[in-house]
C-alpha cells in the first residue's frame, strides 16, 4: 500500500516548530537567566511563528501536468474509434444554440459534407435533415461555470472574442502561458503557447492525428464553443496540430457561410 506523504512546505513548517520546542526547553532546562537565554527562546519563538504561518498556507502539493494531460485522452479516442465505425470519419462542427435549439453548442460529426441546416440534437442519426452524430463538448462544464460567472458577450468584433479567449484560456483557466489568433475572411487560427497538457495531445496524436478534429480536448473544444457561441456561427475545427517539442497547439476553424450562418 502506497502512503501519500505529505508535501515538501509541510514539513518545512512541521521542522521550525519542532525546532522551537527544541530551543525553548533547553532555555527554560539550563536557566542560565541571561541574554544568551534570552536570544534563544526569542529564536524558538520567531521559529515557532514562522512555522505555523508556512503550515497555514503550504497547502497540498500541485498535481502533475503530466496526470491530468492523460486522465480523459482513452475516453476522446473511444467516442473516435466509435465514429469511425458508424462510418463518421469527418471533422467537427460547433453548433450554437438557434441551430440545434440546445442551451449550449454542440458538437456535430456529419456522415457526409455538412452545409448547414437545423439539426436536431435528440436524435443523431434523424431521419431528415443533416444526418451524423450529436455530442455535447467536453468543454461544457467550463462554459456552464462561465455563465455563472459572467453573461457571455454575442458579438462578431474579432478583437472582442480574442480578448474573450485571453482571459478565459491562458488567463482565467491558465491552459497556456498565452494566446495568439490570426483571423481572415472566414477562418481563424488559434495557437497556445507554452500548452500545460501538451502530453495529452502527444497521446490521442499517437492513436490518431484525426481525433484532435474529430472530438477535440477540453482547451480547443473551449475554444471553438465561446467562437460559435458568441458569434451565433458554425464552425468547424478543419485542423489541430500540436508541436510537443516547443509546447505548441495550432487550430485552424472555418467559419461557415451562407443562409445558416446566423439561422
Amino acid at each position: 500500500m502506497n502512503l501519500h506523504l505529505p508535501g515538501k512546505y509541510f514539513m518545512a513548517g512541521l521542522l521550525l516548530i519542532v525546532t522551537a520546542a527544541v530551543l525553548i526547553i533547553i532555555a527554560f532546562v539550563t536557566n542560565r537567566g541571561d541574554i544568551t537565554s534570552a536570544a534563544v527562546v526569542i529564536s524558538g519563538m520567531f521559529c515557532a511563528v514562522t512555522g505555523i504561518f508556512i503550515l497555514t498556507f503550504s497547502g497540498g502539493e500541485p498535481i502533475d501536468p503530466w496526470l491530468v494531460a492523460v486522465l480523459p485522452t482513452q475516453d476522446l479516442i473511444n467516442i473516435c474509434r466509435i465514429a469511425s465505425d458508424l462510418g463518421i470519419t469527418g471533422n467537427t462542427y460547433f453548433l450554437p444554440t438557434p441551430v440545434t435549439g440546445e442551451s449550449r453548442v454542440m458538437l456535430f460529426n456529419p456522415v457526409s459534407t455538412y452545409q448547414g441546416g437545423r439539426v436536431q440534437s435528440g436524435d443523431s442519426f434523424s431521419l431528415s435533415g443533416s444526418k451524423g452524430l450529436v455530442t455535447v463538448p467536453s468543454c461544457d462544464p467550463l462554459i456552464r461555470d462561465l455563465e455563472k460567472r459572467n453573461t457571455l458577450p454575442k458579438t462578431d468584433n474579432k478583437d472582442e472574442i480574442t480578448r474573450l479567449l485571453r482571459e478565459t484560456i491562458s488567463g482565467m483557466y491558465e491552459f497556456t502561458s498565452r494566446i495568439s489568433t490570426i483571423w481572415e475572411e472566414n477562418a481563424v487560427t488559434v495557437t497556445f503557447h507554452d500548452y500545460r497538457f501538451i502530453d495529452g495531445c502527444q497521446v490521442i496524436a499517437r492513436e490518431s492525428p484525426r481525433c484532435c478534429s474529430m472530438h477535440p480536448c477540453v482547451a480547443c473544444s473551449l475554444c471553438g464553443s465561446l467562437i460559435s457561441g458568441t458569434m451565433d456561427t458554425v464552425i468547424s475545427l478543419d485542423r489541430c496540430s500540436p508541436d510537443v517539442s516547443s509546447q505548441k497547439v495550432t487550430a485552424v476553424f472555418t467559419l461557415l457561410r451562407g443562409p445558416d450562418r446566423h439561422p
